[in-house]
């Protein structure tokens, strides 16, 4: 089990350079936050509006994490103060803290895209998959 994150979610779902590798952690078994689900259907839109992808695939492709729960979804919520923390700390947006510090609770490794959160998360100890 890891914790994967949007930029994960986005490469594999969208089909992106390196989504093959993406897809290893996805259907190893995952942990993400509802945020994650909300940024997926937000960089689907983006890619219906650029005609990158069928609007019916973007819909069931979000239909299909909902309905059949393929990633175990947390409620960011109550990882929100100490995402600020983190923050702040490391000057990182709050999106790529609350994905650190679920990593860091849940005490697994995080998988992403996003080299920045990466080299945060690898500073504060957890250890970080580069996809």
């Amino acid at each position: 089990m890891r914790v994967i994150d949007s930029s994960v979610l986005v490469k594999y779902f969208s089909r992106e350079e390196g989504w093959e590798r993406a897809r290893k952690y996805v259907v190893e078994g995952a942990i993400t936050l509802d945020l994650a689900v909300k940024e997926l259907s937000n960089a689907l839109w983006k890619k219906v509006l650029r005609n990158e992808i069928d609007p019916e695939l973007a819909i069931e492709i979000i239909e299909d994490i909902i309905r059949e729960k393929p990633l175990i979804i947390e409620e960011e919520t109550k990882y929100l103060v100490e995402a600020l923390q983190y923050s702040i700390k490391y000057k990182i947006t709050i999106y790529d803290a609350l994905f650190i510090v679920l990593a860091k609770n849940k005490n697994l490794e995080l998988v992403t895209a996003d080299k920045k959160q990466a080299e945060v998360a690898e500073e504060t100890g957890i250890k970080t998959v580069l996809v």
